[in-house]
């Protein structure tokens, strides 16, 4: 291609990029802003031709590569010049959208959306509408268990590796975008996790770690909407003072806080099983130790709840050999300890969504890890 060909055409393609082209499909380019593009051709005419019969060459010149289209409608000036250009498109064409998938009635409405959605909105309408299609226990749940009941059971691991945390980030799209629709079809509700603070055991209150008895347990656990989901599923009686959430690796460190003002006798743990899982109530339990602290007890029946109710995924850590599993499995509870090796050394993992809300309200069995 020619340099004023080039440089007009790239001119032309920037502009239309400014006002919000993508690329995707040809754009209109009105005949001011063709003037505009051309204008700004370096040494665009160096013999001095008339504008408007130079500018009307390169045009031609590019609609025979097949880069621009000359709309019918000129100006009816001496040298005619289209009031609008089609300017052709520079991405590759989308491809075809796969077939539909026969939509449950709630869904109906994604019939329109689906030629224009993302791979990533299709693949998580598919596991939503085969969710729905299943006729699912419909018990309102917090909006994370119920992404892992949809996306840990109908969706691939390659598109939902974290299935439990697909809506943190999947935020587009019609009922995703939504979130009162989104909560309304899928029979959720938002749960919202306390804030931490280092003295979370003498600042009680909503915004902590809420102290939910007069006992001595400490019961940690490693994810928000499983706190939430203990916190408000709770029987009258049992031995607890507070149930903290341990925010990942941080509880390792927010132990110390423990004084013996606080009256704790015995702390307890549930959280994922996977790598860090198991890691950081062993670390925790060891600081505690040291500390002359209580050490750190798995819940046993809940960690029985989450190998028995629960998907295994590929964790994103590393699978570790069989050697060090087994010494960081010691920390649990030995009828779990085989079960858990298996999933270490297979870099495998079971999210505690497992354990959801509706499980909690209708099972009695974990009320055992509170006594």
């Amino acid at each position: 291609m020619k340099h004023r060909q080039s440089e007009f055409i790239r001119h032309l393609r920037a502009g239309a990029t400014e006002a919000g082209w993508k690329g995707a499909r040809r754009t209109r380019v009105v005949l001011d802003d063709i003037w505009i593009a051309f204008r700004k051709v370096n040494n665009r005419n160096p013999d001095g031709e008339f504008e408007p019969l130079l500018m009307s060459r390169l045009l031609d010149e590019l609609e025979e590569q097949g880069l621009i289209e000359q709309m019918k409608q000129r100006t009816r000036d001496k040298v005619s010049l289209p009031l609008k250009i089609w300017l052709c498109a520079t991405a590759p064409p989308r491809p075809p959208a796969p077939p539909m998938p026969h939509w449950h009635p709630d869904l109906y409405r994604l019939a329109r959306e689906w030629p224009t959605a993302t791979p990533k909105q299709r693949s998580a309408y598919v596991a939503v509408n085969h969710w729905l299609m299943s006729d699912p226990d419909l018990f309102p749940v917090p909006l994370r268990e119920r992404a892992l009941e949809i996306f840990g059971t109908y969706g691939s691991e390659a598109d939902f590796p974290m299935p439990e945390k697909t809506f943190d980030t999947l935020r587009s799209g019609p009922i995703f975008g939504e979130s009162d629709r989104l909560h309304t079809t899928l029979r959720t509700f938002t749960t919202h996790p306390p804030l931490l603070t280092e003295t979370f055991l003498t600042e009680i209150g909503d915004g902590y770690y809420q102290r939910v008895g007069g006992g001595d347990i400490l019961l940690v656990v490693e994810n928000s909407a499983t706190w939430w989901s203990l916190v408000h599923s709770l029987p009258d009686n049992h031995r607890l003072g507070y149930v903290a959430w341990g925010l990942g690796g941080t509880f390792r460190a927010s132990v110390n806080t423990l004084a013996d003002r606080h009256g704790i006798a015995e702390i307890r743990y549930f959280g994922d099983l996977d790598l860090s899982g198991i890691r950081i109530p062993y670390a925790a339990s060891k600081t505690a130790s040291e500390r002359g602290l209580p050490t750190v007890q798995p819940t046993e029946r809940l960690y029985g709840a989450l190998l028995e109710l629960g998907r295994a995924r590929g964790a994103k850590e590393r699978a570790i050999d069989a050697g060090e599993a087994h010494a960081l499995v010691q920390w649990m509870s030995a009828a779990h300890r085989a079960k858990v090796v298996s999933l270490l050394v297979a870099g495998q993992r079971l999210a505690q969504e497992w354990v959801g809300y509706r499980y909690l309200t209708r099972n009695t069995a974990w009320h055992a890890d509170l006594a």
